[in-house]
């Protein structure tokens, strides 16, 4: 309930102004004014794009970039948006094919041809590198740059069957004088953690390509190869510690979750199997709560055969997983990689590797040209692992 004010006290307040000396009544009337002017700035929302106040209705844009929400005016809501965060631009770079760039992610796209593609050979470099105890990467590969009149104009033919989300890249195979190639076509305008989580997803596309039987290919869900690729992605960044970038990717709806569980069966199960699923796998996707059936492969009679002829004991099974946690490796460069128990580790990894008949999560510490600093978080135990005493 409001308290009543008595009548009384305005003819006193009224009679106080009255008999106030002027000066003193201009004092109070611009204290007065003060006061008003900053309650209402302080409540006041101003827009996110013009830095001015907003007036009427309040619009909430995601910034793709950042993640956070921002309150726009009326007026900027009706701007164009940026490629990159998404939103609207009043002060930014206009692009020959369309696109606008706010004046903060204009500084971070790659717009250089020369920059795409030596970028794209780093990539290359990296990947065979993180994952050399498991496989290579096609080298009959051409490398272009396209803008968004590019994009448009393929996507109105057929065979552009390969493409990373939102289109940002396209991988095509084609063939000349009898041998098969892949044409990778990058987007130019990305910021680079960005591109270069693309020229691994398109990579990828072109190790199904080399490495996936043709039948097999058929088989294999649209969205669960795009899934495979973008988890190549992912786990390069994760090996850069691109943290941003990895939100990227696991936000986007692209591959319909398949991304996910991709993820989660690189974790739970490893490396390896994943790349024998592709190959060989029965069923045409992952489903959750199943991620067993990544290990339900069917490999061809020959590559069974082969398999079994290379052990030493006619007869064995396959190898069990260490006993123990094994240095199997180190390779040394700019940036180390070391291999325990199959996996590949950069300073500062945190995966998951077999360990007799379970899975244990080790932090990779420091790596050094003989040896490896270890944490195993679930145990807490750090421990040194030697190349010269590996088995």
């Amino acid at each position: 309930m409001k308290e009543a004010i008595p009548k009384e006290s305005f003819s006193a307040h009224g009679h106080f102004l009255a008999v106030m000396p002027v000066q003193r009544q201009l004092k109070v009337l611009f204290v007065a004014l003060v006061l008003v002017y900053f309650t209402r700035a302080a409540w006041a929302d101003d827009c996110a794009i013009c830095g001015q106040p907003i007036e009427g209705k309040i619009y909430l844009w995601t910034d793709a970039v950042t993640g956070h929400q921002v309150e726009v005016c009326s007026n900027c809501s009706l701007l164009p948006t940026c490629f990159i965060c998404g939103l609207p631009v009043k002060d930014g770079t206009h692009l020959s094919d369309g696109r606008w760039l706010c004046a903060r992610d204009a500084q971070n796209a790659v717009m250089d041809v020369d920059t795409i593609q030596s970028t794209f050979g780093q990539i290359h470099d990296y990947l065979n590198h993180l994952f050399a105890r498991f496989t290579s990467f096609p080298t009959n590969v051409d490398v272009s740059v396209i803008d968004r009149v590019d994009v448009n104009s393929m996507f109105q033919l057929v065979g552009n069957s390969f493409e990373s989300p939102d289109v940002l890249g396209v991988t095509e195979p084609y063939t000349t004088n009898g041998v098969k190639r892949y044409k990778i076509s990058l987007l130019t305008g990305q910021p680079l953690p960005q591109l270069e989580e693309v020229c691994a997803h398109e990579l990828s596309h072109a190790w199904v390509g080399e490495n996936v039987p043709p039948e097999r290919h058929g088989r294999i869900d649209r969205d669960a190869e795009e899934g495979f690729c973008e988890m190549m992605g992912y786990l390069v960044m994760d090996a850069m510690g691109d943290e941003g970038e990895k939100k990227r990717v696991l936000a986007n709806a692209y591959t319909r979750g398949q991304v996910d569980l991709f993820i989660a069966a690189e974790q739970q199960y490893g490396f390896d199997e994943i790349l024998d699923w592709m190959q060989y796998g029965v069923t045409g996707r992952l489903e959750e709560g199943h991620l067993d059936e990544v290990r339900d492969i069917k490999m061809p009679v020959s590559r069974a055969v082969a398999t079994f002829d290379t052990r030493r004991d006619i007869g064995s099974l396959p190898p069990p997983a260490p006993s123990a946690l094994q240095l199997q490796g180190i390779m040394w460069g700019n940036m180390p990689s070391a291999i325990i128990n199959g996996r590949s580790f950069f300073p500062g990894d945190e995966l998951k590797v077999p360990l007799g008949q379970t899975m244990v999560t080790i932090h990779c510490l420091s790596i050094t040209k003989t040896a490896v600093q270890i944490r195993d978080l679930d145990s807490g135990k750090e421990e040194q692992l030697n190349l010269s005493s590996s088995p």
